[in-house]
């Protein structure tokens, strides 16, 4: 499913920039990555823009859940790996800095944040107003709600949750949005509220969808298109729900730190390297024509 007809290998200096990733190697033989083939150039434009702590650091301070494949997740040296993984590494060098990414539990990172002990977050973050209010979010992709379900039990209907034991991951947009709209319209139609079984990571809830302890999961699109295309046929997904804008969220009050990675984005889209990361990962259904800063409209 992936397509690896990518550009020419990395240019030594870029490679020198990926290689002080904590995830590992960009050019590393037992790594999976898109950026093996690619190359970036540093946009003197887009670095400027850095907060000038950041500048001094030299590094991008990331929180990160590697439990949401393929948007991030382990290799087996355990270290972070996915698409959110390539597309920020690529970022990173384009703004002429190394990243540094730090393993957390998805709802640890955005109060680690506010408290900038984390430059920034990945974990498959939906773009919405309540985020809006203490972060600035900076859209890259964008999904929506999915379901799966063992492939005797498909769900091709939203109703079709109702009264049923769905498993999500603590913290995320699907338990403390997405499902309380569900459970609205299972009302109105008469049926049993959802129940949700909550879990630390997502690889926790796609195992007790599997092991029989819930009747199906939610999460996003592109997470669950992967647990499903890795279960060899024992999960089957439904329809895509309430599409929204996803990225990565940041301080407010941190100068021009996300135009300076909006502006990063926008170089490697013009460049093509955007599409290309996205491609390897399978995920570019998800890629945005537009860019921007805080664009969410619920």
């Amino acid at each position: 499913m992936r397509n690896r007809t990518l550009t020419v290998l990395a240019v030594a200096a870029v490679a020198a920039v990926l290689t002080g990733c904590s995830s590992g190697a960009a050019g590393s033989a037992d790594r999976q990555t898109a950026l093996t083939d690619l190359t970036i150039e540093k946009s003197s434009a887009a670095a400027e823009l850095l907060p000038a702590d950041i500048q001094k650091a030299g590094k991008l301070v990331i929180g990160v859940d590697p439990t949401y494949a393929p948007n991030e997740f382990k290799d087996k040296n355990g270290d972070p790996i996915g698409w959110e993984i390539d597309l920020i590494d690529a970022v990173a060098a384009k703004l002429g800095v190394k990243t540094d990414y730090r393993v957390a539990k998805f709802d640890n990172i955005v109060p680690s944040i506010l408290g900038e002990k984390y430059d920034m977050g990945l974990g498959g973050y939906y773009d919405t107003k309540k985020r809006e209010e203490t972060l600035d979010m900076v859209d890259f992709f964008t999904a929506g709600n999915q379901f799966a379900s063992p492939s005797a039990k498909p769900i091709t209907d939203e109703l079709d949750v109702c009264g049923l034991k769905v498993a999500v991951q603590n913290g995320g947009s699907a338990p403390l949005v997405y499902l309380p709209e569900v459970d609205k319209k299972c009302e109105a139609a008469g049926k049993e509220k959802v129940t949700q079984l909550g879990y630390d990571t997502q690889d926790d809830a796609t195992a007790a969808v599997t092991l029989g302890r819930a009747d199906a999961m939610v999460a996003d699109s592109p997470v669950i298109g992967y647990a499903a295309k890795l279960s060899k046929g024992k999960l089957v997904t439904s329809p895509i729900y309430d599409s929204l804008l996803s990225g990565t969220p940041v301080k407010k009050d941190r100068g021009d730190f996300a135009k300076a990675i909006l502006a990063a984005l926008q170089d490697l889209q013009k460049d093509g390297s955007y599409t290309k990361i996205l491609t390897f990962w399978g995920v570019e259904n998800g890629a945005l024509d537009t860019m921007q800063i805080n664009g969410a409209t619920e």
